[in-house]
């Protein structure tokens, strides 16, 4: 639509010769107001004066603004939520966990019920920005969180907004009540791994950390610590983020006069590291050196030795985030409409993921001499 008002305004005047669709970004900036008060004009609601609401639908009008389709869709169609994965983690397969965690989501969602977008962005700031700017704009319904870190951009973002959310992970602090949480249960799991070692005999026991940023590795190794208190033994822990970082950490770990006998992974990937630097310093695995992974995968069992692992539940714990997900968003659905007998008579999971029993394989034994 040609500006009828203000054709000399060269905030309107872009978007008569462009045919790049006008967004409530454009449209505050032409108003002069917040995207907030944009998006409670066009949507009616409460809160903004009438000489405010009518300046902004002024100018929506004179820029020829539209609701956008994803926009529409939340009124007409199946509800749309976005998993903003944060990818600065690129190593091991807890690395590449969203896309199974999605796998498992969709076993619960139907196409007629819910949608889920996967986006990905460099750093939980941007991925704060985009969650904001989507929300304003009415893009998607609900936000799936993973990856948790300490002060998360995200989660600070999320407080301020009434956007039903899914964090996949614990969060430090109180959470609103429009949140839903699913929780992997590792922390039960690592605590399995210290009483394995130390009732194998193992009394120097290291663990190469994940991320100091991301709240689950140090879960997993508070726990792991807890578990190794009760037989009087000291947990040493290393720093691991990345292979540059973990190789660097583990050289004079495995050097040491004092080295440990057993060492402890945050995933699959380290431990395939500790396996090859060991390898290259002449320590037989198992017998010199246990090896635990924390994250258990097919990679695991093609290792020379197999690997001893941490399971490792992604598609559970995805079925487990996809019930939150529609819990978090009200949606009132039959069974059948996403695939499942209704006869069956099976409850939504709990928001607690149990990680199992530790999958024992050949790269744990006694240590040398017991």
């Amino acid at each position: 639509m040609v500006p009828t008002s203000r054709p000399n305004d060269p905030e309107l005047s872009e978007f008569s010769t462009h045919r790049r669709r006008p967004t409530i970004v454009d449209v505050a900036r032409a108003a002069g107001v917040s995207t907030a008060v944009v998006s409670y004009t066009l949507n009616g609601r409460s809160g903004v004066s009438p000489t405010t609401r009518e300046r902004v639908l002024r100018v929506a009008d004179e820029l020829g603004w539209r609701p956008a389709t994803a926009a529409r869709s939340l009124r007409i169609g199946p509800a749309a939520a976005a998993l903003v994965v944060v990818h600065d983690q690129p190593f091991g397969t807890r690395a590449a966990f969203p896309l199974d965690l999605v796998a498992g989501a969709l076993q619960t969602l139907g196409p007629e019920t819910l949608t889920l977008a996967v986006h990905v962005a460099k750093s939980p700031a941007d991925a704060a920005q985009l969650m904001d700017r989507w929300w304003t704009e009415r893009r998607y319904a609900a936000f799936v969180v993973t990856g948790v870190r300490k002060d998360d951009a995200r989660l600070a973002a999320l407080r301020t907004l009434p956007a039903p959310t899914v964090v996949v992970g614990a969060v430090a602090d109180g959470a609103p009540a429009t949140w839903q949480h699913v929780v992997l249960d590792d922390g039960d799991a690592f605590a399995q791994v210290g009483v394995f070692l130390a009732e194998l005999g193992h009394r120097r026991i290291a663990m190469v950390a994940g991320s100091e940023h991301l709240l689950a590795p140090v879960r997993r190794a508070a726990a792991l610590e807890a578990s190794l208190v009760r037989y009087g033994i000291e947990l040493r822990t290393v720093a691991g983020d990345g292979p540059e970082r973990a190789s660097a950490a583990l050289r004079p770990l495995l050097s040491a006069s004092d080295r440990p006998t057993a060492i402890v992974t945050d995933d699959d990937a380290t431990a395939g590291l500790v396996l090859d630097v060991a390898r290259r310093l002449g320590l037989g695995v198992p017998w010199d050196l246990s090896v635990v992974a924390g994250t258990d995968s097919p990679a695991c069992y093609l290792t020379t030795p197999s690997l001893t692992a941490v399971p490792y539940p992604v598609e559970e714990l995805g079925r487990a985030a996809g019930w939150a997900l529609r819990a978090a968003l009200g949606t009132a659905v039959s069974r059948r409409a996403v695939g499942v007998d209704p006869t069956e008579g099976e409850a939504p999971p709990s928001g607690t993921v149990p990680v199992g029993r530790l999958v024992v394989r050949g790269s744990t034994a006694p240590p040398a001499g017991d």
